[in-house]
């Protein structure tokens, strides 16, 4: 379809200008921060005690520095 042949030359021939918005080796908390705030315009996070227990163990377990 048309469609597609425009997508397929858009990712084909254009350069692409993405940016992360954090660094992967940020805390999973300051990664949350930044995508609220840059993305969302959010002006910060609130994170119950559950969510920063969570969090903790996912970064004890090794996924830490993984995208969010």
């Amino acid at each position: 379809t048309e469609l597609a042949r425009t997508v397929a030359d858009v990712i084909e021939h254009k350069e692409a200008h993405f940016k992360p918005v954090y660094e992967l080796d940020m805390s999973l908390k300051e990664k949350i921060e930044a995508v609220a705030k840059k993305i969302y315009g959010a002006d910060g996070v609130n994170f119950d005690s559950a969510a920063l227990k969570n969090m903790e163990k996912l970064e004890a377990l090794g996924f830490g520095k993984l995208s969010v």
